[in-house]
């Protein structure tokens, strides 16, 4: 004897095939566009890098030309990557994106060679297989300023849910403090 199936088990049947077929199809197109998303998303966090450092760079100037004494407070916000500030030789200020999908320049192997992009910041890109290394760089040459540096952090600062509070502060001589907390 047979048994007599109803229309509502089809129904569900259809339900879950057409439900698979649909993710199914979501997975193949994720797989082809999460590294262009992501690609963007790493360019957006170079961009947004680009203007710390071009707003590092101008709030120095400002507290040079305003004197000894003069302070200056601005919040940098590390959303992926790390800041490190060089206060040796040369004084200079990076900002180290790894693993980057977004190749921002032409890549190179001289760890020396770097293209200026804007004022005194300077690119370079390092390709490591799928990804890159992006490392933008303010730098100040000999006799122009001095970054005498002082943070409980370390020189390198990481990615953090709070913006860092930068204080810069001129010394005289081109001598400047920069003091780092959150």
């Amino acid at each position: 004897m047979r048994k007599k199936y109803s229309g509502k088990a089809q129904i569900w049947i259809e339900t879950v095939i057409y439900t698979l077929i649909a993710l199914i199809m979501i997975g193949a197109v994720l797989t082809f566009a999460r590294p262009k998303i992501q690609e963007i998303q790493d360019k957006i966090v170079i961009d947004q890098s680009f203007e710390s450092l071009e707003e590092i760079d101008s709030q120095i100037m400002s507290a040079i030309n305003g004197g000894i004494g003069n302070k200056r407070i601005i919040s940098v916000e590390i959303k992926k990557g790390e800041l490190k500030i060089d206060d040796q030789e040369p004084n200079q200020i990076l900002f180290i994106l790894k693993d980057s999908r977004s190749i921002y320049s032409e890549p190179t192997t001289d760890p020396e060679k770097f293209l200026k992009i804007g004022g005194k910041i300077e690119v370079q890109t390092q390709k490591t297989g799928k990804t890159a290394v992006v490392v933008l760089r303010l730098k100040y040459d000999p006799g122009d300023v001095d970054i005498i540096y002082s943070s409980e952090y370390g020189n390198i600062l990481g990615k953090s849910p709070s913006p860092y509070k930068f204080t810069i502060t001129n010394l005289g001589l081109n001598d400047i403090k920069i003091e780092v907390g959150s």
